[in-house]
């Protein structure tokens, strides 16, 4: 299975690295404006920190089964 480590940030190609950085250093506020999109079909997703699954990565706000980035529920 394909994660997304990379995103779309305001027309720029992104790490989730960067991506959890600028999050992390965004307002509460700031926060729920920031527009992360998918670099395959252009839609919503959020980073995640790695846990001990898995590698930091971005998940789609809703899901798209059409894309190769998005995860099956159970993951």
């Amino acid at each position: 299975m394909s994660v997304a480590t990379q995103c779309k940030f305001f027309g720029h190609i992104i790490t989730v690295e960067k991506a959890l950085a600028v999050r992390k250093a965004a307002s509460s506020e700031e926060r729920r404006k920031l527009v992360f999109e998918c670099i395959k079909c252009g839609k919503a997703v959020r980073p995640h920190l790695a846990g001990d699954r898995c590698k930091a990565h971005f998940v789609h706000f809703n899901r798209n089964p059409e894309c190769q980035y998005d995860p099956p529920k159970d993951y």
